[in-house]
């Protein structure tokens, strides 16, 4: 969500100023109308949290999938954890997945909760730890995609290129990464 820029209050008409039942009336939904403003711009200050215990729509249970063919897997009951934070456009993701016996194929990735920005590059990169994941490499990362939904791990050597890893059939991912998400997302 953005914070507009500017507030345009409309001029009641004559009318509404000569009577005083509408002119209540007209301050009644001013009221409203800021009152809902002010809950706009509190929220995108404070943030938004979703994990993976919120009821419905808002839970974010964090999920892995293979780029070529997304596949599932069995998720172990305490390990499919997420946290998301989102302030405006940033967006914040901490998430702990353990994960089975995997049907995908192709690059691992992680979902991510909201789009990414469009960008010709990929900025923004996440602190992974992982456990059981097959990579040769020294360390992995986490590369948020732009405008998709997609945290794609690679693994990063002294001297060489980053490489995507290939999806695994079980494996454990931890780690935290911030990115700038689209701006006509609600949660």
């Amino acid at each position: 969500m953005t914070i507009p820029e500017s507030l345009i209050f409309p001029n009641p008409p004559d009318r509404v100023l000569e009577e005083p039942a509408r002119f209540q009336q007209y301050i009644r939904e001013m009221i409203f109308t800021l009152q809902r403003m002010y809950e706009d711009v509190a929220q995108g200050i404070n943030g938004d949290i979703r994990t993976n215990d919120d009821i419905g729509n808002r839970q974010y249970l964090p999920a892995v999938f293979g780029v070529s063919s997304a596949g599932a897997g069995t998720y172990a009951a305490d390990k499919q954890i997420g946290w998301v934070l989102r302030q405006g456009l940033m967006v914040d993701v901490w998430f702990d997945v353990t994960w089975t016996a995997h049907t995908g194929t192709g690059n691992l990735y992680l979902e991510l909760p909201y789009l990414v920005a469009n960008s010709l590059e990929k900025p923004f990169v996440g602190v992974l730890q992982v456990s059981n994941l097959t990579y040769t490499g020294d360390y992995c990362v986490m590369n948020a995609i732009p405008n998709t939904r997609r945290g794609e791990i690679w693994v990063c050597s002294a001297g060489a290129a980053t490489a995507n890893v290939a999806m695994d059939t079980s494996a454990q991912i931890m780690g935290h990464i911030r990115y700038v998400g689209q701006a006509i997302e609600r949660s």
